[in-house]
């Protein structure tokens, strides 16, 4: 299963993944600390990276399966001081990923919202919150 490129937006919004890649793997919002196992952000980096990975890979089909795991991750676990700015982007992300795969994907509906809740199902396209290139 590959994305439908042919779709209006598609390749933009391609795009706007790659921005949001680059800033989430960058040591100017990743805490110092958030790679240590015993990092409470841990859990959600890694999700993250499985995303990006899987999503880099053209394995689109367990994606929605990360996603849920790290807004499960979210909810449970409030973002330390350190870890803000990581997590809100995360959050960004996780919605504009969704919309990838429910716009342009081939995934069912009801796997996407089976995994994923309503909230983030409809939040649509998600802005990188700052220049990703520069980071």
């Amino acid at each position: 299963m590959d994305l439908d490129l042919s779709i209006a937006g598609a390749k933009e919004e391609r795009a706007r993944l790659k921005q949001f890649h680059v800033l989430l793997n960058s040591p100017d919002i990743i805490p110092e600390q958030a790679y240590r196992m015993s990092a409470n952000l841990y859990p959600l980096v890694c999700c993250i990276n499985n995303i990006i990975g899987l999503y880099l890979s053209k394995n689109y089909e367990i994606i929605p399966l990360f996603i849920s795991r790290a807004l499960s991750h979210i909810s449970n676990h409030p973002a330390q001081p350190a870890g803000i700015a990581y997590q809100t982007t995360a959050m960004l992300y996780l919605k504009h990923m969704t919309h990838i795969l429910k716009s342009y994907s081939a995934i069912s509906r009801e796997f996407l919202y089976e995994l994923i809740p309503e909230e983030v199902l409809n939040a649509g396209p998600q802005q990188v919150p700052f220049n990703a290139e520069s980071t």
